[in-house]
This record gives C-alpha cells, sequence and structure tokens, in this order.
C-alpha cells in the first residue's frame, strides 16, 4: 500500500511519459450554442489547471497520411472538426526550427464547423451587447467604421471561444499568457480560410475579407481554419488514469479496507480530512538535503514574496471584493507550494512590523540562553501542562524538552482579559520588555494571519458560488467592473463572462454581489471564529471561548548535538497543524521545510526570503536597525483553513532539520479557534446547498469539537517520526 501513499509522485512521473498524437479528428461537443463560450468572471483557483482537475476526452486517431503530419482536403475539409500540431511557425517549417522558438509551446491548427459549434448564434450575441453599449455611449451616433471593428471583433471572439471548447475536449488548452497582446482580433492565429455556411463553396482568408466581401452578418454561421494556435497539453484526468493502473477496481477496494483515500475521492468528513493528512505526511520523504541544495523555490508567482499591505482589509477593490492579484499570489502560494512569504516593511516602506519582531527575536534569544546557561530564573519557568480555567485540552503552557535537550520549547498565550503573556513567570526570565514583545509580535503575526484566511476563505467561496443569489442585482451600478467596455451584465449577454439570467442563471451582477458578501462573511469568520487572544467583540455570537486564548506563540530551539553526522538531519519530523494558519517568523538559520506539492519536494522558504532580503538590501545597510531575517513572515495553511477553503488550500505538511553545528530558533504562531464559538456555514461560508459534506458536518459543531474530531487518527498511519512530543506539537 506504499504505493497508493506515494500516489501523486508516481502519478506524475506516469504523466511526463504520456504522449499524444500529432494528428486528431473530433466530434463537437453535445452542448447548445449558449454553453459554447461559458467562462465565469471569477479567475479560478489555481489547483483547477492540475491533472487532478482537468477533464479530457478519448482523441480518435486519424488516417495514416494525418499521422505523417500531412492533411489533405478530402480527409479534414474546410467546414470539417479536426485538430493536428503546425507543421509550420511563422512560415518556418517546424521540424527546422530549434531552440526557444520551437520549444517555447506547442502550436496547433485546429478546423471548426461552424454548424456544429454555433459560431452564428454566439457571434450574434457578442455583437447585440457590444452595440447596445455603444449606441448608449455616442447616443445612437455611431462613429465611422466603429460597427465595421465590432463584427469584426465579434468574429474573431466567437472562433477563439469555439476553439477554446475544441482544445478542451481534446486534452489541450489555449496558451496565450498574461500578454494582453495576445486578446487583440487574429493575434491568437493565423486564420487562414473563412466559410460562410450561406454563401455556397467560396472562402475567403481573413474575418475582414468574409465581411467585406462575403457580407457577413452577426447570426450567420461560418466555419474555418486558423493555424500555429499557442497550445498546452493538458495531463490526463485522475480518474482515467486511475482506471488506467486499477481497472477491476482491486487497488480501491483495498484502500477502502485500510481506512485510506485514493486522490480522486473527496475529503468528505473529518475522518476523511485526518487521514487526508496522514497519507501526505507518511508519503513525503524522510532524507534530508544541505543548505546549498535544498529547493528554494522556483520561477512561478507563487514563490514570490508578497507585501503586507497588499493583504490589508483595507486594499480590497472599492465594492468589497477581494483584490484578485493579491487572491491570486494568496491561492497559487498556499495551494501550490504550502506557505506564503509575507514581507512586513512592503520594501522598506514601513519598518514597524520588523523592529517589532526583531525585539521579539531578541526575547527569544535571551530566554534560551538562560535556559542553556541553566540561569537560576530559567528554572521557574513551569513545565508543559494545560492552562488552568482555560475550558481545553489543546491549550498547554510551560516548558518542555525533548531528545536529551535537543529540541526545546516554551509554550506561551495571552490572556484575553489584560493582554498578559503565560506562563507569568515568563516575564521574571525575559523581563517586561521582552514579555511585552512576545505579546506585541503575537499581535503583528495573527492580524497577517487573519487576513490570509480571509483571502483564501473568501477566493474559495467565490469559486463555489456560495453566496450567489440568481436575480438579486436587477440594475447596473455607475462605476462597476467592465471587461472590453463592457459592464459584467454586458458582458454576459456576449457571453464573455458569466450566464444568461433570462436562462434563469447568474447574472455579472449577481455573481459581484457573491463576491462582496463573500468577502464580508470571510471577514466575520476571522473576527468570531479565529482566536487572535482578543475578547470577542461581537457578543451576539454563541460562544465560551475561555480566559486564555487558544492560539499559542510557541519559541523553539532545535539542535542536533547528539547526531555526530555532520550535514542536516530532520529534528521534527513531518506534520500538519490543527490551526487555521500557522506563522512562522523567518529565522537566522534556516530549517523548516514545506513539502512543495507543485514541485514535489521539500522547500525551504526562509532562503527564498534571504534571497529578497539581498535583493532589497544588498549592502547590509538595514543591519542595524534590525536583522534581514525580522522582515519576513512564512504563513502555512493548517487544518481549519482545508475546511473553510472547500479543500482548494490542503494543510501544509512540514517539518525542521536542524545540523549539529549552529542551532535553530523559530518563534511560530498558531492561529486556531475560538474552541467554545460553533461553525455556522450560512454565515461565514455561504448557502448550505454549495456546501460539500464536509462543511456540512462541522455545521453546529463547536469548533472544540471539531479540533478533537482531527486529533483522532488511526495509531497505525501515525508516523513515528516525532516521538517525544505530544499532540500540541
Amino acid at each position: 500500500m506504499n504505493s497508493i501513499a506515494n500516489n501523486k509522485v508516481a502519478i506524475c512521473l506516469l504523466l511526463l511519459s504520456i504522449t499524444s498524437s500529432p494528428v486528431v479528428s473530433f466530434a463537437p461537443p453535445c452542448i447548445n450554442s449558449s454553453s459554447l463560450h461559458k467562462t465565469c468572471h471569477h479567475p479560478s483557483h489555481p489547483r483547477t489547471s492540475s491533472c487532478y482537475t482537468t477533464t479530457t476526452t478519448h482523441l480518435h486517431q486519424s488516417s495514416t497520411d494525418e499521422e505523417d503530419g500531412m492533411i489533405n482536403q478530402e480527409s479534414t475539409p474546410l467546414g470539417g472538426n479536426w485538430m493536428k500540431k503546425s507543421t509550420t511557425i511563422k512560415g518556418i517549417p517546424a521540424e527546422a526550427l530549434s531552440g526557444d522558438m520551437k520549444d517555447e509551446f506547442i502550436k496547433m491548427d485546429v478546423g471548426i464547423g461552424g454548424k456544429e459549434f454555433g459560431t452564428g448564434p454566439l457571434s450574434k450575441r457578442m455583437f447585440d451587447a457590444m452595440m447596445t453599449v455603444a449606441l448608449q455611449q455616442f447616443r445612437g451616433d455611431l462613429p465611422d467604421g466603429l460597427r465595421e471593428a465590432y463584427l469584426e471583433y465579434a468574429m474573431d471572439a466567437s472562433a477563439k471561444e469555439a476553439v477554446k471548447v475544441a482544445m478542451d475536449s481534446n486534452g489541450y488548452e489555449m496558451n496565450l499568457g498574461d500578454d494582453i497582446a495576445m486578446q487583440d482580433v487574429g493575434a491568437w492565429g493565423v486564420v487562414e480560410n473563412v466559410l460562410l455556411l450561406d454563401d455556397g463553396e467560396k472562402s475567403y482568408e481573413s474575418w475582414a475579407d468574409a465581411i467585406v466581401e462575403g457580407g457577413w452578418e452577426p447570426g450567420d454561421a461560418f466555419s474555418f481554419i486558423v493555424r500555429e494556435v499557442p497550445s498546452l497539453q493538458k495531463s490526463m484526468d485522475l480518474a482515467s488514469l486511475l482506471k488506467a493502473l486499477d481497472p477491476d477496481g482491486t487497488l480501491r477496494e483495498e484502500a477502502k479496507e485500510k481506512g485510506m483515500l485514493l486522490p480522486d475521492e473527496d475529503v468528505a468528513s473529518l475522518k476523511d480530512l485526518g487521514v487526508d493528512c496522514m497519507q501526505r505526511i507518511n508519503a513525503a520523504p524522510v532524507p534530508t538535503t544541505g543548505e546549498k541544495d535544498v529547493f528554494r523555490g522556483g520561477t512561478s508567482k507563487g514563490y514570490n514574496v508578497i507585501s503586507r499591505s497588499s493583504l490589508l482589509r483595507e486594499n480590497r477593490n472599492a465594492d468589497g471584493t477581494e483584490n484578485q492579484k493579491a487572491l491570486l499570489h494568496v491561492m497559487d502560494s498556499l495551494a501550490n507550494h504550502g506557505c506564503l512569504i509575507v514581507d512586513l516593511t512592503d520594501e522598506d516602506k514601513s519598518l514597524d512590523g520588523a523592529l517589532t519582531m526583531s525585539k521579539m527575536w531578541d526575547a527569544t534569544t535571551d530566554f534560551f540562553q538562560k535556559v542553556i546557561d541553566k540561569d537560576e530564573t530559567a528554572k521557574i519557568i513551569p513545565a508543559m501542562a494545560v492552562a488552568e480555567g482555560v475550558g481545553s485540552s489543546h491549550a498547554m503552557v510551560g516548558f518542555a524538552s525533548f531528545k536529551n535537550g535537543d529540541n526545546q520549547f516554551l509554550e506561551t498565550r495571552i490572556r484575553r482579559s489584560d493582554g498578559a503573556l503565560l506562563p507569568e513567570e515568563t516575564r521574571s526570565v525575559i523581563g517586561d520588555d521582552g514579555a511585552q514583545s512576545m505579546v506585541d509580535a503575537f499581535r503583528v503575526m495573527a492580524e497577517v494571519g487573519k487576513d490570509i484566511v480571509r483571502i483564501a476563505t473568501a477566493a474559495s467561496s467565490v469559486e463555489a458560488d456560495a453566496f450567489v443569489t440568481v436575480g438579486s442585482v436587477v440594475s447596473q451600478e455607475e462605476g462597476s467592473p467592465s471587461i472590453a467596455g463592457l459592464s459584467f451584465e454586458e458582458a454576459s449577454v456576449s457571453g464573455l463572462f458569466g450566464d444568461n439570467e433570462a436562462d434563469g442563471e447568474a447574472s455579472g451582477g449577481d455573481k459581484t454581489r457573491g463576491d462582496i458578501l463573500a468577502s464580508e462573511a470571510a471577514i466575520l469568520l476571522t473576527e468570531e471564529i479565529m482566536d487572535d487572544g482578543k475578547p470577542l467583540v461581537n457578543k451576539g455570537v454563541e460562544h465560551d471561548e475561555g480566559p486564555v486564548s487558544m492560539s499559542p506563540h510557541r519559541i523553539c530551539r532545535y539542535s542536533n548535538g547528539n547526531d555526530k553526522k555532520s550535514g542536516a538531519s530532520e529534528v521534527f519530523g513531518a506534520h500538519t497543524d490543527t490551526s487555521f494558519v500557522t506563522i512562522v517568523p523567518a529565522a537566522a538559520v534556516s530549517g523548516l521545510e514545506i513539502f512543495d506539492e507543485d514541485s514535489l519536494q521539500w522547500y525551504r522558504p526562509e532562503l527564498n526570503a534571504r534571497k529578497h532580503a539581498r535583493g532589497l538590501d544588498p549592502k547590509g545597510e538595514k543591519d542595524s536597525q534590525f536583522p534581514w531575517h525580522s522582515r519576513y513572515l512564512v504563513v502555512m495553511p493548517g487544518e481549519l483553513l482545508q475546511i473553510t477553503s472547500r479543500n482548494n488550500v490542503q494543510a501544509a505538511v512540514h517539518r525542521v532539520v536542524a545540523t549539529n553545528q549552529t542551532p535553530r530558533l523559530s518563534a511560530p504562531v498558531l492561529l486556531r479557534a475560538r474552541p467554545g464559538t460553533k461553525m455556522d456555514v450560512e454565515r461565514y461560508l455561504g448557502s448550505l446547498d454549495k456546501a460539500d459534506s464536509l462543511l456540512l458536518e462541522c455545521n453546529s459543531m463547536s469548533m472544540e469539537d471539531i479540533h478533537d474530531a482531527l486529533q483522532m487518527r488511526p495509531m497505525e498511519q501515525s508516523p513515528p517520526r516525532n516521538e517525544g512530543a505530544e499532540d500540541w506539537a
């Protein structure tokens, strides 16, 4: 069964060996013209383009001539539906190309039958919507040439949508990248032939020719051939791959008997969530790599550092929706790489956060130095135990030491009534200023964590249309968002965005309203459910939160003094946290490793942060004010965020490695839930009709009960990598 635990590695390796035939013919999808162009105006979550959610159909092999890369008019006539790799790129034979020009991406030639793909009705809807707006803007007096330009745009956009559908049904997707110019008429491919279906056998060489010479009008169906369309091959969908690997279902039945999940199965319950985390933990490799060779992040945007201000509630869009750039960055980082790196200074525009973290590091260093020196003051710190009167067995405070002193922890929490640091004896060790610096740092990290949870939760609610009500928006509001000069409602009519409200489906305005409500509800969740150490402001919410915060601020010292071998070793094994997020201040000595779900290897984000710091301050001019690492927080998703994100963001599998040379100090905050509050799905996450089975199970449960349920994992699946450490780790 180890093959199940390591299924993702095996699947991705197998996908690398799968290639498609150079030429395929296809039947048009069995859908009506109104859904050919359906594209949601909410950007998809980054994982929705991965091998876990891609859907494909089987490709039909074409003739022998086609397999050789040759298409003749008899086998693939104008008006037929076919697709093949381009034999020329920019007029040069493909086989003659080399280097970047050849390898940048696949180019495809595509033939589309206009009748089957509904190019006529689709083009009319697009054109009518644009003309409606233009007539309003110009009060019926259209500028010269505008109608002709709109005709060409409607024809081009209809053709592009038809090609997207054809590609999607055959395992490809159009690859236009982020270049806005690629959205221009004709920029996405070379139109070779256009056949007007009401014009006999005559074909035209361009959209403009078909309009001017052929008299094309919106609503007239047209077939066409377009060449050199930038494309990417999509991975085989997971269900098909598992079917190929396990045709008789034996593997699935065996996994079911052992209480395991196959990767195409939903995390449908709290028990499943625990199993999912354990399987991913067990699948993570144990061997370690030194700092010189460890993975430090790639070139994708998800590895980029984000500025603190980008996450702030007040920096949402003016209409109350989440900023899409920040949302996509957060979701890409959390879902694909298991963490987000936050720059508290906004690239040196504000130093307050870094200065606060610097003082906290001084207090942490002072504490462990006194422990090492066996200072008398350090001996008064109580041993790790449940905080008195907290009302939860998971709220612990005090000092603990494991592995002959290699791993040492001080668990601190904040008392709600006065913001004091517990255990109170800590103040005698690090002084009043040191204790206050711990509280101040906790506040900084908690606010960052709450903003990230807000964004990730809102994004997932938006993705599920959880707050969308059909017909909730009747009229267009001034200043609402638009695309290509069209409002969302007008774009909906054209088919560029959303659906047609007349068909009983949500309009663009309905969706925008849903986005706003999703963000507001996510704010409520961060204020009422997440435990930031402050008293709950809204007393109308049912709660019994206790006098002490459930979210610990843990200062740690990791060393490897008992290992005589040189190099890094795993000193705290792979695990996930029962938190919304765990916020780890970047440390001077790297050692936090997160299993990167995208690259399938351990990722050390502190080295990525170090690179960013050197770019900002190459000469170390700020070192006199604060150490470089005080700028950065590494934020990892926990199991509670996996719930509220509807499994779009998995709890990060992470570990700590250390050498026998320099100890690593760390000071994470685990943002958990107020124990007595209850999960109200409709209040925080939208309609119960849009909730998955996991959310429905959690609905009305106390957060303490949810926390308890996630600790009840089968013993045979628990990894023996953290012996001696209790559940609080």
